[in-house]
């Protein structure tokens, strides 16, 4: 077995010498890979980490205040936010510790309804952006968490927050950080924090999303009242498709779909799903149901079958090609992200499972209910990154679990 051992390494050695260690780096991304960003490093919810199982109790535990962000992993630092005493609370995390690195605070009204901030704190690996609920942005030094700007979006009076605050994380692209505030979204320059473009009224909660049609590339916003289409370097319309929710709440992002050419949209309040498709210059209705109302969580497609929580209770598929049902689950109200062929799927009670989802069936691998985590309701994504997985409350309680 040494001998073995030793002659692999000779070989890993040897591929290291030829390739400038290409091929290792390639290969240890397979194992482990960071979420730098909200819904992973693609912006789709997925990672490149596979997982089999999880450990039954976790690696360790912290409280950062009350809120929902998600975290972000990059470079063995993770980033998370949270409320306490009116005082937003950015933290830098050492990632398998939980050890703190630094944090940042500023006054901000955690509010009685679903009190603390929303959006994620994102990264480029060198600076972090964050947007609270009253829609300041803070952009900081990933290493010592030193403000470099900030910038307040509603003090001006020209734009709305919205009835549950802001909820928009920061879309990195192209040197800018980009953000779903006023009707049509806003652009900063992501180092001096300039803006680039703006916008007036009210945004909406989900995040934008970048994409690629034709070797052009395109911004989607999901406004209070319609999908938009921008040019990303300058705001400008492209397309629009009408789609209006009561209390204007469009929360899921936009899952892009067939290299851009398709691009299905989801919300609850009795709303419902449609497919689009995009030339373009347009955008046209495919099919439109209510068969799945998301409110909160993006729906993942796999394999031609779309996953999501219907009307915020019950987790379902449906399938791509005409929005008809495949089942419905007993799995409660959660949130998720893909692993390989299996989705990471934490239940608002705390319950964290893995599945492997089918056309056919919801097939629940394993259960866990996590300790502490049934103290308030688990409403933020769970996340997978570099063999663990980070699970957070709305109270703040923040755990860290082994992934195998």
């Amino acid at each position: 077995m040494k001998l073995n051992i030793y002659k692999f390494v000779v070989q890993i050695m040897f591929i290291r010498t030829i390739f400038s260690g290409t091929v290792l780096l390639a290969a240890f991304s397979i194992m482990a890979a960071d979420w730098p960003v909200w819904r992973g490093a693609k912006g789709d919810g997925t990672t490149t980490e596979t997982v089999s199982t999880f450990s039954d109790t976790p690696l360790w535990e912290m409280n950062v205040g009350s809120g929902y962000p998600a975290v972000s992993v990059c470079k063995g630092k993770l980033l998370t936010a949270g409320n306490k005493n009116d005082q937003d609370i950015i933290y830098c995390l050492d990632a398998v510790t939980g050890k703190e690195i630094w944090n940042y605070t500023y006054k901000c009204n955690a509010n009685k309804s679903f009190p603390g901030p929303r959006a994620t704190p994102v990264t480029d690996g060198r600076n972090v952006y964050m947007v609270s609920r009253e829609g300041d942005i803070n952009c900081l030094d990933l290493n010592t968490g030193k403000l470099k700007w900030n910038k307040s979006r509603l003090a001006s009076g020209n734009v709305k927050n919205l009835i549950w605050g802001i909820c928009s994380s920061v879309l990195l692209y192209d040197g800018m950080a980009i953000v779903n505030i006023g009707g049509k979204g806003m652009a900063f320059n992501a180092e001096s924090g300039d803006p680039v473009w703006q916008s007036q009224g009210e945004g909406n909660y989900s995040t934008p999303v970048v994409f690629s049609y034709n070797a052009k590339n395109y911004l989607a916003i999901f406004s209070a009242e319609k999908l938009l289409i921008l040019e990303p370097r300058t705001g400008n319309e492209i397309a629009a498709y009408p789609w209006k929710t009561k209390s204007n709440v469009n929360a899921a992002d936009p899952l892009i779909i067939d290299g851009g050419t398709r691009i299905f949209i989801s919300s609850n309040y009795g709303h419902g799903s449609a497919l689009l498709n995009f030339d373009g210059i347009t955008l046209k209705k495919e099919w439109e149901n209510t068969n799945l109302c998301c409110h909160f969580p993006t729906p993942m497609l796999i394999d031609g079958i779309i996953y999501g929580l219907n009307g915020g209770y019950k987790f379902c598929a449906i399938k791509l090609s005409d929005g008809s049902v495949c089942w419905q689950s007993k799995v409660n109200n959660g949130s998720f992200i893909k692993a390989g062929d299996k989705l990471v799927y934490l239940e608002e009670n705390g319950n964290l499972k893995l599945i492997k989802p089918s056309a056919e069936k919801c097939d629940v691998i394993k259960s866990v209910k996590i300790p502490k985590m049934d103290s308030a309701k688990s409403a933020t994504m769970p996340v997978l990154a570099e063999g663990r997985i980070y699970c957070r409350n709305a109270n703040g309680m923040l755990v860290c679990i082994a992934a195998k």
